[in-house]
């Protein structure tokens, strides 16, 4: 009999990227378990723009479920010591994370002869069923977004709120990044960022440069179908440029974009939170880190 594994989004939990760091954790969860992974998407904030395929949708199968709140960090312990196959049973299983929970499992003694080498581009893998499997994208996004060598990507959000009031501590902070960036001449360049003010000042750094058209948005309360279509299209362009990969430490909208292609440069200009550090990263450490802030 087929045995479930269902991702849950009760109410609007986290980021756009939150939510797909969580689903390709749980992706790769339900393949090792040998699973089948269905979404439960019960609040409608991204559609039309993002739908869930009538295969993975929980509501086509609606079968009993045992729940499993995973949604904090002490309850990771679960996932690196519980003998999941047997407390789970035969039951099928609904679990709420915008966590990487295979990353934990892999830790988990009673999944020690798992091949780990792999564990990095089985996400990567995971993210790309994500974006064109599990969910069902506005298809014009496809059609739309262009391939660039070298994407900036920066996250203000959590800084403070943006207004007249506060733009000087905008302007230092979006400054001091591209101080670090370093591009070739011949070297064409997409910017993405959740504040207008950073597509002013990039114009003072690069002679040219792109960037995607349309509303800002960035917290779930500012959503509106025209603000997730230009997510969804920033996140597209910044996961098909071919070099360079410029990220913020802290950003699951940055690490999803640069696991969804490992085979790129990616470069933290705020490394450990540290603005006075610039460092290349490894696909990894985008693997491993938590956007809490510690190492798992």
């Amino acid at each position: 009999m087929q045995k479930y594994l269902i991702h849950w989004f009760p109410f609007c939990s986290g980021g756009l990227c939150d939510r797909i760091l969580g689903m390709s954790g749980n992706v790769c969860i339900a393949k090792l378990l040998n699973r089948k992974l269905l979404l439960r998407w019960d609040n409608a904030d991204l559609k039309p723009n993002v739908l869930i395929q009538h295969e993975y949708n929980f509501y086509t199968y609606n079968p009993p479920f045992r729940h499993i709140n995973m949604h904090n960090i002490e309850s990771m312990d679960y996932f690196r010591s519980a003998d999941i196959i047997r407390d789970w049973g035969g039951d099928n299983i609904m679990i709420w994370s915008n966590i990487n929970l295979y990353n934990y499992i892999l830790q988990n003694p009673h999944f020690a002869e798992v091949d780990k080498q792999h564990r990095v581009q089985n996400f990567s893998d995971a993210i790309r069923d994500v974006l064109s499997k599990y969910l069902q994208l506005n298809p014009k996004l496809f059609t739309s977004y262009k391939k660039y060598d070298v994407g900036i990507h920066i996250r203000t959000g959590d800084k403070q709120i943006y207004n007249k009031e506060n733009e000087e501590f905008y302007r230092d902070y979006i400054t001091d990044i591209f101080k670090k960036i370093k591009v070739e001449p011949d070297q064409t360049i997409f910017v993405s960022s959740d504040c207008l003010l950073t597509f002013k000042i990039a114009s003072e750094f690069f002679d040219k440069f792109e960037y995607n058209e349309g509303e800002i948005v960035h917290t779930a309360n500012e959503i509106t179908d025209d603000g997730v279509y230009k997510v969804l299209l920033d996140l597209l362009t910044l996961c098909n440029c071919t070099s360079t990969l410029y990220l913020g430490w802290n950003s699951n909208f940055s690490r999803i974009a640069a696991l969804y292609d490992i085979n790129r440069k990616f470069i933290c200009y705020e490394y450990e939170n540290d603005p006075g550090v610039v460092k290349e990263i490894s696909p990894d450490v985008l693997f491993e880190y938590h956007s809490v802030g510690k190492y798992t």
